[in-house]
């Protein structure tokens, strides 16, 4: 199934998860989507989500997660994959303009929505994962 294409709840239960909130992770898994679950916990910074995730059936959400934290590997393999929208979601998640008119285009506002989840969720990871005594003051 092409990831635009999941039931609703999947999305809103996906946005509670890479949120944080482990009853919509869990919701996930109870419901079929073992997939989406990884992919909340590998954007939260899991390196064993996302290794089953590409060495599974999911691999384009390995390389999403991967690409929304700005691997180069990952953003050169979303650039010239077939399907342009793997890319723009990834680009939609750092608030590229023309991806996020791309999606309001095509009426992917579901999308549009875990974009901003997504964003949010990389945001605190980096902030996590920041030693502030390594920063140039």
């Amino acid at each position: 199934m092409h990831i635009t294409q999941y039931p609703i709840q999947v999305y809103k239960d996906f946005e509670k998860a890479v949120g944080g909130s482990e009853p919509h992770f869990q919701k996930l898994l109870d419901d079929g989507y073992p997939e989406w679950a990884a992919f909340a916990h590998g954007l939260q910074g899991d390196k064993e989500a996302v290794m089953w995730l590409l060495k599974g059936p999911y691999p384009e959400l390995g390389v999403l997660a991967n690409g929304m934290v700005d691997e180069p590997g990952a953003i050169a393999w979303l650039q010239n994959n077939p399907d342009p929208f793997y890319y723009i979601f990834c680009q939609a998640t750092k608030k590229e303009p023309n991806a996020l008119q791309w999606l309001e285009e095509h009426k992917l506002y579901h999308i549009l929505i875990i974009a901003e989840a997504i964003r949010k969720a990389v945001k605190l990871r980096t902030k996590r994962e920041t030693f502030w005594y390594k920063i140039d003051w």
